[in-house]
């Protein structure tokens, strides 16, 4: 192998500015995820099988893995993604579908609609594909954007006051910014400490953050807001919960003194009244990371199943975007109505702003980029 020859998948991956790393099918130059269609790769394998069924096509459990047509029914029953959801239902703090909206059915199910239903809950929290952008794309292109951006910017002048904002510090986050400032770290990453500190500093100024709590991080991801506050408090328990799995977890320092646990359980089966870890002391609920649907989903976990204790509180800092209508949403029906009554929007306007409200922190611009070329206005 000459220097540098890549033997991998050639798949680029653009978001990561780097090709796949997995093993590639034999035959091709790509893994078995990104093996083209029409490339004609033959193995001993598919050579049983007719050319249709040698076609590749997403799991239905998990659409972000595909698999060969002729072995998708083999496939669900070995899905790494049914082994999940059968052991987050063995959890004692699981509850099916207890902080869902009042669509959802209460009672029990089999894994693999438990699993389906997880699914299109993962869809919404996670942003379009590339099929659907285009679509939203082809719409906004077709319709007067420019009166429409200012219809949006009439009703929010007229309805929405000034919000107030509040940058606090906090000492806990001090060190680590001045690590990182030193060591000339990026914007964003210099942000997110940032914030974990003003965070921090809104739960002080509440007086919530006290040694002698047990503090729940919802939707924890990487748990570093968790491992922020263990600087103050070496001693305190910590309950991490989030749905997937997260590298670079900050678990490991947690738990260095401290009593740290981490569920791997969506917020909308999380029954908090059958968490022993949460029981007879004071609970303190943080989060950073939800976004709309997750928050939506922890505050029913909160009002419904929070067990009744000395002090129970909570601080959420969410900064995402809902990705699509959603009926795990609180007062959706209602909401959405007062919305198109009172400013004159149609269901399909309101439709397309629950994706567009994304654009405000996206980081794309109005000068040029894909706003002129797509969209064709300045």
């Amino acid at each position: 192998m000459k220097d540098g020859e890549w033997t991998q998948c050639m798949f680029k991956l653009e978001r990561k500015n780097r090709f796949c790393n997995v093993a590639r099918v034999e035959g091709s130059l790509y893994c078995g995820n990104h093996v083209v269609d029409d490339e004609g790769v033959v193995s001993q394998k598919t050579k049983k099988y007719k050319q249709e069924l040698c076609k590749r096509v997403p799991c239905t459990l998990d659409p972000t893995h595909t698999v060969y047509l002729f072995d998708l029914n083999k496939h669900l029953v070995i899905c790494n993604k049914l082994k999940e959801a059968e052991v987050m239902r063995s959890l004692p703090f699981y509850t099916a579908n207890i902080n869902s909206g009042t669509h959802a059915a209460t009672g029990t199910s089999d894994p693999s609609t438990t699993v389906q239903d997880d699914t299109s809950v993962t869809e919404e929290h996670s942003g379009p594909s590339s099929d659907k952008q285009a679509s939203l794309f082809q719409t906004l292109a077709g319709l007067d954007f420019n009166a429409f951006a200012a219809k949006i910017d009439a009703a929010f002048d007229k309805h929405v006051p000034v919000i107030p904002t509040q940058t606090l510090d906090h000492a806990a986050c001090n060190t680590l910014l001045q690590q990182k400032q030193a060591a000339g770290a990026n914007h964003s990453i210099l942000r997110h400490i940032q914030q974990q500190a003003s965070i921090l500093g809104h739960m002080e100024s509440k007086k919530l953050l006290r040694p002698d709590c047990v503090y729940v991080e919802l939707g924890a991801g990487r748990a570093m807001l968790s491992l922020a506050l263990t600087q103050m408090y070496p001693s305190s328990p910590f309950v991490l919960i989030d749905r997937a799995g997260s590298r670079g977890k900050a678990d490991q320092y947690i738990a260095l003194d401290n009593k740290c646990t981490r569920a791997k359980i969506d917020i909308r089966h999380l029954n908090l009244a059958k968490m022993d870890q949460v029981a007879h002391q004071p609970l303190v609920c943080l989060s950073k990371h939800l976004c709309g649907v997750a928050t939506d989903l922890s505050l029913r976990a909160l009002a419904n199943t929070l067990p009744a204790g000395p002090s129970d509180d909570a601080t959420e800092a969410p900064t995402g975007h809902p990705q699509k209508m959603s009926s795990h949403l609180v007062g959706l029906a209602i909401g959405t109505t007062c919305i198109m009554l009172i400013h004159g929007f149609t269901a399909a306007e309101f439709k397309l702003m629950v994706p567009l409200s994304g654009w405000a922190t996206c980081g794309m611009t109005m000068d040029g980029g894909a706003v002129e070329t797509v969209l064709g206005f300045k």
